[in-house]
């Protein structure tokens, strides 16, 4: 039961800072390739930083380990890019509603890796958030401009994502959480790294006031929330923390009423409720990891 508790603390301390990612990115004026880059090196110096501060064994114990922290972070890292890929050809409305068919993909996943029944009750919950996130998406504008290439990059990220997820479970859980985000966001930054329009000296020369956002970018709004929810899936389903990661546009919405006095439409509340009523599910009586 505490490890549940400790779990879900974790998972909404990440859910809270992911939400808030976007907002806090929106003000770097680099390319997204660029910001992927800097913000992964940025997180992965951090987290070493931290490691040698706790004097942490960084070595894994086993040599395969290696290789499948670099598909770790190949993984995060497709995820990434093609999350802001589908939202750039298409629209963010469809961007983030096909994102959110990752709870749905977790849920077959957790099938084959861990020959968990599919319970009829995970699928309506799963289908029930995307539709509330799709009713948050689609407000005002909906999916205008939306197109097929948009849709299947999106439901390349999502699928990233939750495999990621689900192998970390599977193949990770014996590490401390900073430690397997470590190798992951080290591999993110060695491989698009090279592809940068702005390198590093330029980068310092040129603007100050983005190296120190893509700096806290990196450490709080990288490094510090997914170790968060690498820590949460040690003891939590990787079905329920996809399910309650679903909060993440809720939290956004609230963070935009706050800051910037977004007034959230009708539509925007009913998908919200939706979205809250399925993470309360999950959070009331989260699975365990067998």
């Amino acid at each position: 039961m505490n490890a549940s508790i400790n779990g879900l603390i974790s998972l909404y301390a990440a859910i809270f800072l992911l939400a808030g990612n976007g907002y806090f990115a929106k003000g770097i004026s680099i390319e997204v390739l660029d910001i992927t880059a800097y913000r992964s090196i940025f997180a992965a110096l951090a987290l070493f930083l931290f490691l040698s501060i706790k004097r942490q064994k960084i070595a894994l114990s086993s040599p395969s380990h290696y290789f499948l922290s670099v598909g770790l972070g190949l993984l995060l890292g497709i995820h990434w890019v093609t999350f802001f890929y589908s939202m750039r050809i298409s629209t963010v409305a469809l961007g983030m509603t096909v994102l959110y068919t990752y709870p749905i993909i977790t849920v077959f996943l957790e099938r084959l890796f861990f020959n968990k029944a599919i319970r009829l009750y995970d699928i309506l919950v799963a289908v029930a958030v995307l539709v509330g996130v799709g009713l948050m998406a689609t407000a005002g504008s909906g999916l205008d401009g939306g197109n097929v290439e948009g849709v299947l990059v999106g439901l390349l990220s999502a699928f990233c994502f939750a495999c990621r997820n689900v192998t970390q479970q599977r193949f990770m859980r014996g590490y401390p959480a900073y430690l397997t985000i470590f190798y992951q966001v080290l591999v993110v930054g060695a491989v698009f790294l090279p592809f940068v329009n702005i390198g590093a000296l330029t980068l310092v020369e040129q603007n100050t006031d983005n190296l120190f956002k893509l700096l806290l970018l990196g450490v709080f709004f990288t490094a510090l929330p997914h170790s968060l929810l690498a820590n949460s899936l040690r003891t939590i389903s990787a079905k329920s923390v996809a399910l309650i990661g679903c909060l993440q546009p809720v939290i956004g919405t609230v963070f935009a009423f706050i800051l910037i006095n977004d007034q959230p439409s009708v539509q925007v509340v009913i998908g919200a409720i939706i979205v809250l009523t399925g993470a309360v599910s999950e959070t009331l009586k989260p699975q365990r990891i067998s």
